[in-house]
This record gives structure tokens, C-alpha cells and sequence, in this order.
């Protein structure tokens, strides 16, 4: 895929003279590449290509005011990749390309979800489809063919984030959940999606002008192919942008918590992780009085005041929480669980979700057995993403241990992006992550984890514990297995 894809289409800073309709220079390389021409007029009675027609249909908003300072992190100006001040810049604009896509998906659950919700009093049902080729003028969600939900959220987010780290980072790879093909075999949704990307923009200038968008619809298809799932294990070898648009999309159609979660992974490893939590209240220690970054995180508690939260982190440098705001970043603080209390074993209370369909939760009530924390309280939340803020945002009693339902097959393996990005925050405030073997998770293996066998999250200082209790679960299974 052509690097310069985006080129074009973005807002660079420009001087008040500029036409951003007519051509754009790529300094990188000295070459100006052309605006893509436009489908011809038809003749009368002559049908129009579908992705034509959507371009004369498309939501034009309009251009954000350029910069009135040159930004601290301009595209011009890049530091050379591998330095400290490169990876910054990267969580800068990785930031602000999550914060963009989070408008989005809030966008869709007020006026699609949330009303739908107030009229049914019960969660929104995808339409069960594998993306035909039928208009679908009010389509918002359908169902895949392995009956998972995906609604217009999941595409927009997924375009909106690979077209905004495409300005800037060309020649890095990408990884995501979803792919194109839906959208080019479902033109009513794929103007949905289009719509939705078009009329979605950060209110700030200088901030939307770090990130690139897509100008057409074809560019809007193919930048979300740019994350396509083919050859995966090389682009983790490499430098690679792995995401999830929307993780939680069943409590998302039900107005609960989901995540917008985004990752890079290097050389295999994670060495950046930035995760918006759009419906979880931005609570600092001055509110929740519980310590720095104590907060309860609940399925059904719906922020109804702010925009939600955003977690951050970079490898070594520690974990950061920040209000989701329309613009600029908003200032953060940094999450320190290091004042908390070391919990007993019997103070322990897992994370976990009795509605998972990847998990056996059963495993769960014997390790609260184990440990003899069986009547203590759980978290219960769906979306893994918004699993491990809850671990990152709350005490060190909370653990999770998970053992996947599958025994064999594809569907063993959990898919690297629903635990990327997360896991390095919820380590760098203080976390050990392993599987069940106490491996530590592999994320260069390809689209699925096929390395690891389940997880295990718990604080550094009692994960080793609680390791060995999952231990003495298995080799009693496997006791019952033999006998029997």
C-alpha cells in the first residue's frame, strides 16, 4: 500500500494563502500527488457506481482553522524513530487519533443506542447479516458470521484511527479487529460509516492537524484494509499499531462500558498503550478519596457528565488518566497504586464476566474456593479492555483469572487485540500479567495468542500466589480427568 496514501487528504499547518483543495506537498519526499478525480457525471439513465454516488452524497464538514503556533509535534519536524522523543510523539498523536475515534462511537450510542434503549427499555439487537449488497439506508449494526455485533461504530472508529497514524507513520503496520469487505458488499452501511468519519472531527486545529483522514470513500475502505489480519506475525515483528475500535460491542448496544483501545507493539513487544473508556466517569484520588487512581469501575455506570477517561502508558514510563475531552488533550495525571494496601488472599476479588462466551467462569468460583475469598463482591464487566482499566484504576485486590472455553481450535486463542495496550498499562501501575502457565504473553505470534493458554492479571506482589493456586486447580482437573 502506498505510504502517501493520506498525504493529500490531511490539514497540514498552512499559511493563510493555502488551497487544501487543489494539491498538497509531501516535504518527506518532494512529490505532489494529485487529488483523485472524481466518478464522471452520468449520462441520463445511467447508473452510478456505488462508491460515485456516496462521493456526491458524502458529509463535507468543514476545514478545522489552522494552527495559530506551529504544534509541539509537527509532521515535518519528526524526531528520528527510536528515540525517546519519537515514541512521545507517537503517544501524543496515538492519543488524540483515540480521543477522535471515542467522539465517534459516542456519537453513535446518543443517537442510535441510547434512544433505542429509552423506547425498547432493553439492549439493541444487531440484525443478523453477513453484509449483503442490499441498500440498507437505516442500517447501524449487523451481526457477522460468527454471530458477533459490529456496528458502524466499530468501522468508523477503526478508519478514523489508521487514517490518523498514517500522516504520520507510513511505514509502520497495522492490525485491527474489523476489514473492509462488509462495508464493500453493504453499500447502505458503508455510507453510514462514511457519513460518520466525515462529520467526525477533534474541535481543535492544531491537534486535528496531526492526524490524516481519508478524502473518499475508497480511501476511507482503504485504510481500513491497511489493518488487515494477513501476515500479522510479520508486522509484529516489525513496528505495528494494533486496535480494537470498539472492544464490548453486546454492552455497547446497552449502553454500558466498551473501550476505543490501541496499541504499539515492537519487535513483538508492547512498548505503547493508550485506551479510552468513553462511558467510565473520569474520578481523580481529590474525588474518589481512595488513593491515586482508586476508582470502581461498573458495568451499568454510565458517565453522564463528562466524556469518560482515557489511560495511557509507555514501556518504563509509568501509566497516566485523563478526562476525555472534544480537542486538545486535556492534563492527565499519573495512576500509583504503590500507597495501596498489600491485600490478604482472603481479601481478594476477581474481575470477571458471567456473560463471557470465551471463558469458564466456573474456574473463577474454585479459585475464589482457594483463596477463601468465595463471598467477596465481584467486577463484573465485559469487555476485557475495560477489565484491566478496572484492575489499573482499582486496589490490588482485584484479580482476574481466565481459562479460555475452547479446548482446541482457532477459537482457543484469544486475538492479540483485545489485550494489547491494556496489559502494559495495568503493568506499568504496578500489574504482573501472565497465562496459566505463568508465561509471559507472547504478542508476535499472529492475530491470535497461540503462544499462551488463558491469563492471569494480579499485582506483581501477589501474582506468584495466586499462580500457584491456579496450579493446584489444573493438576486437580486433571485428577478428575484420569479417575474418570
Amino acid at each position: 500500500m502506498n505510504r502517501h496514501l493520506f498525504t493529500w487528504a490531511t490539514w497540514p499547518a498552512a499559511g493563510p494563502g493555502s488551497n487544501h483543495s487543489q494539491l498538497v506537498e509531501d516535504r518527506s519526499q518532494q512529490q505532489v500527488f494529485p487529488k483523485p478525480k472524481m466518478h464522471p457525471k452520468p449520462k441520463p439513465g445511467q447508473l452510478q457506481p456505488p462508491h460515485a454516488q456516496m462521493q456526491q452524497l458524502q458529509i463535507r464538514s468543514a476545514q478545522p482553522s489552522p494552527p495559530t503556533t506551529t504544534p509541539s509535534f509537527h509532521h515535518d519536524t519528526a524526531p528520528r524513530w527510536g528515540t525517546e522523543e519519537a515514541y512521545e510523539r507517537a503517544l501524543h498523536i496515538a492519543q488524540l487519533a483515540v480521543q477522535r475515534a471515542a467522539l465517534a462511537t459516542r456519537a453513535v450510542q446518543k443517537t442510535e443506542v441510547l434512544p433505542k434503549l429509552q423506547n425498547r427499555g432493553h439492549g439493541v439487537t444487531a440484525t443478523t447479516s453477513t453484509g449483503g449488497t442490499g441498500s440498507g439506508e437505516t442500517a447501524f449494526s449487523y451481526k457477522k458470521p460468527d454471530k458477533t455485533p459490529v456496528t458502524i461504530a466499530d468501522y468508523a472508529a477503526q478508519a478514523l484511527l489508521i487514517s490518523g497514524l498514517a500522516k504520520a507513520f507510513g511505514n509502520h503496520s497495522f492490525l485491527g479487529e474489523e476489514d473492509a469487505e462488509a462495508l464493500r458488499k453493504n453499500h447502505g452501511l458503508c455510507r453510514r460509516v462514511w457519513e460518520l468519519v466525515q462529520s467526525t472531527r477533534l474541535d481543535d486545529g492544531e491537534s486535528e492537524a496531526l492526524l490524516g483522514r481519508p478524502e473518499t470513500v475508497d480511501e476511507m475502505l482503504d485504510a481500513m484494509a491497511l489493518g488487515g489480519q494477513d501476515n500479522a506475525a510479520q508486522k509484529l515483528a516489525g513496528t505495528c499499531w494494533v486496535m480494537d475500535p470498539v472492544d464490548g460491542t453486546t454492552p455497547f448496544l446497552r449502553g454500558g462500558q466498551y473501550a476505543i483501545s490501541l496499541a504499539l507493539i515492537e519487535k513483538k513487544k508492547e512498548v505503547i498503550g493508550v485506551l479510552a473508556c468513553p462511558n467510565l466517569a473520569y474520578k481523580p484520588p481529590t474525588l474518589s478519596g481512595r488513593g491515586a487512581g482508586y476508582v470502581d469501575v461498573k458495568e451499568d455506570d454510565r458517565d453522564r457528565v463528562g466524556r469518560g477517561l482515557m489511560l495511557s502508558a509507555m514501556k518504563g514510563k509509568g501509566a497516566s488518566m485523563r478526562p476525555l475531552g472534544k480537542g486538545a488533550l486535556l492534563d492527565s495525571m499519573p495512576i500509583s497504586r504503590s500507597s495501596l494496601r498489600q491485600p490478604k488472599l482472603s481479601e481478594l476479588k476477581f474481575v470477571d464476566s458471567a456473560n463471557s462466551p470465551a471463558t469458564l467462569t466456573e474456574k473463577v468460583d474454585i479459585m475464589a474456593q482457594k483463596t477463601g475469598s468465595l463471598g467477596n463482591l465481584r467486577t463484573e464487566i465485559y469487555s476485557s479492555h475495560v477489565r484491566y482499566a478496572a484492575m489499573a484504576l482499582g486496589g490490588k485486590e482485584l484479580v482476574q483469572v481466565r481459562v479460555p472455553k475452547e479446548v482446541e481450535g482457532e477459537k482457543a486463542h484469544w486475538c492479540v487485540w483485545d489485550h494489547a495496550g491494556s496489559q502494559l498499562i495495568y503493568t506499568e501501575t504496578g500489574g504482573k500479567v501472565t497465562d496459566v502457565a505463568g508465561q509471559r504473553i507472547d504478542f508476535g505470534a499472529g492475530s491470535r495468542l497461540v503462544n499462551n493458554w488463558g491469563v492471569i492479571t494480579a499485582d506483581r506482589d501477589i501474582h506468584d500466589a495466586i499462580l500457584s493456586k491456579v496450579r493446584e486447580m489444573q493438576a486437580e482437573g486433571e485428577g478428575q480427568s484420569n479417575r474418570s
